[in-house]
């Protein structure tokens, strides 16, 4: 039977096409789950959100185990800063977790008497996000103040005049059939008071589960919620929950690496509530074991965001390693955000797409890419030392959407910092990729770049250390032992990343691996006839 959660039971796999080497296949790690774009890897780096963090860390509590977090003050800020901007009280929900962790700063006393001025005087709390329309909505942040208020010990301190509101309240509540979502919401809340859960709201059975194979994958998540509510029905009612095991256990199995937070932890919480042996939840401590980072928080990789500049940086690492840029997947991410309502209409961005379009699809330049090419305010006609990297940058990029990139004119600095020699190698660098190494003015020699290509330690990243040395090179630098010597120093240390063997991290104290970086030393190594091996090895195929 079929159960994974979010795919449908109908669908199959696709015929295998010829494969690419395996270095080539790490791309694939970095699709973007959300839009189908790539996503730029330092963002691996980077923990899940305050919502998905919460859920996670909640996930890892209910299997046994004690997460901690050795998360930093600002860090911690930018946690509740995000949470409290998203959600008044279910924000502050989402920061107990992290709490309880040991991140002690994302919650506090001030936070107890925030929460107490969100009531009403007719017993409920409103949250920001949900408003105060329905039953649904005030019961959904009264459960959401209730939490808060027990998680900082001061649920006991309510004025018996309030928890006398708020019990009427919810009592009134009880009277009426409702949805099994606000059931749980109004058994949980009667829990955290110490109120018995009137019966009525405990009759109904587990949501059934015998056709779940024939449903789409939002009714099946849908039926997940419904389960996950009864489930806090029942234990709230200090009854045992009888969810279908024979059903759920093999979603869990199915879907332990993909399924997104919130919807891991209630599976997770419906099987223990049932009871299922440990070595049912293995696949799900072997995921999050996977992405806990070095402070103790969870990744989230299927809520990044991919975009074109990042697809871009793929495609052109492709092209350097003759791996194949036909990409099926990528051309409908971006057949489907020109299509959206809300797509940017920014200059460089509507360049960007130009330019992977071109790369992926190929064709001529459209006359818009070739416009946008001509516009200075998109392309600057003079370069200085503040603006060298944008116009490097969008000169690459109307390279590759075919578009004419004019001869600059170019200012002159003195090469005596470590930004001034990068600026200059980048104009250097960004001529000769736009067929204009005849017009690198004669101020920016080999004999001056010498010294910093040989000392990488002078410069703060791997990306502007391999720009100089590019420059350097180009204008007859002499590539011998000691120059490698720098280079492995400066660059080879770098490499790789967790599943991304073949990049290279961003350097300067970041262990991030970085697209652009990585692409910037593959064209080194290539413009130095792979002296230093850094250029995966390349397909022999014939590539588009």
């Amino acid at each position: 039977m079929c159960v994974a959660l979010m795919a449908s039971c109908t669908s199959t796999p696709e015929e295998p096409e010829a494969q690419d080497p395996a270095a080539a296949r790490q791309f694939d790690l970095l699709v973007s789950k959300e839009n189908g774009y790539y996503y730029h890897p330092f963002l691996r780096q980077s923990p899940a959100g305050p919502q998905a963090q919460s859920y996670a860390l909640r996930t890892l509590t209910e299997l046994g185990s004690s997460p901690k977090t050795s998360m930093d003050s600002a860090q911690a800020e930018s946690f509740r800063q995000g949470a409290l901007e998203t959600s008044s009280l279910w924000g502050r929900n989402w920061m107990i977790a992290l709490r309880q962790a040991g991140a002690g700063e994302v919650l506090g006393a001030g936070d107890a008497e925030a929460v107490n001025k969100t009531r009403n005087k007719g017993g409920w709390y409103v949250d920001s996000a949900l408003g105060d329309e329905d039953d649904a909505a005030r019961l959904g942040s009264t459960w959401a103040a209730l939490e808060v208020l027990d998680a900082l010990g001061r649920l006991d301190a309510l004025p018996s005049a309030d928890r006398s509101a708020t019990l009427d309240w919810l009592r009134s509540l009880a009277a009426e059939p409702r949805p099994v979502d606000q059931s749980s919401a109004l058994a949980r809340c009667l829990q955290l008071l110490k109120e018995p859960v009137p019966g009525a709201l405990t009759q109904a059975a587990a949501p059934r589960t015998d056709d779940f194979a024939r449903l789409t994958p939002d009714a099946r998540a849908s039926r997940l919620a419904d389960t996950y509510s009864y489930v806090v029905v029942q234990e709230a009612a200090g009854k045992r929950p009888a969810p279908d095991r024979k059903v759920w256990e093999p979603v869990l199995r199915d879907g332990a690496a993909t399924l997104p937070h919130e919807q891991l932890y209630k599976l997770v919480h419906i099987l223990k509530a049932a009871g299922s042996p440990k070595a049912v939840f293995a696949p799900v401590e072997k995921r999050l074991d996977g992405e806990r980072l070095d402070d103790g928080t969870v990744r989230d990789p299927g809520a990044y965001l991919g975009n074109p500049d990042a697809s871009l940086f793929v495609q052109r690492l492709r092209a350097l390693a003759g791996w194949s840029r036909e990409d099926a997947g990528l051309l409908t991410a971006l057949e489907r955000e020109e299509k959206s309502h809300d797509v940017s209409q920014e200059s460089a961005e509507r360049l960007n797409r130009a330019a992977l379009r071109k790369v992926t699809a190929g064709g001529d330049a459209g006359e818009p890419a070739r416009q946008l090419c001509a516009d200075p305010r998109v392309l600057p006609g003079s370069v200085t030392e503040q603006n060298a990297t944008q116009w490097q940058r969008t000169a690459l990029n109307c390279a590759d959407a075919g578009a004419p990139v004019g001869t600059p004119k170019i200012g002159s600095w003195h090469l005596d910092t470590p930004d001034r020699v990068v600026a200059a190698a980048t104009v250097a660098v960004g001529l000769a990729d736009s067929d204009h190494r005849d017009s690198i003015p004669a101020w920016i020699t080999a004999d001056a770049l010498a010294q910093w290509a040989r000392h990488p330690d002078r410069i703060d990243s791997v990306y502007g250390y391999v720009l100089v040395v590019r420059a350097y090179a180009l204008l007859g630098g002499e590539t011998d032992a000691a120059l490698r010597e720098a280079l492995g120093r400066g660059v080879t240390q770098h490499k790789g990343c967790p599943e991304l063997p073949d990049l290279y991290q961003v350097g300067g104290g970041d262990s991030a691996c970085d697209l652009k970086t990585t692409w910037g030393v593959w064209t080194l190594d290539r413009q130095l006839h792979g002296a230093m091996g850094w250029l995966p090895a390349t397909n022999p195929r014939d590539k588009k």
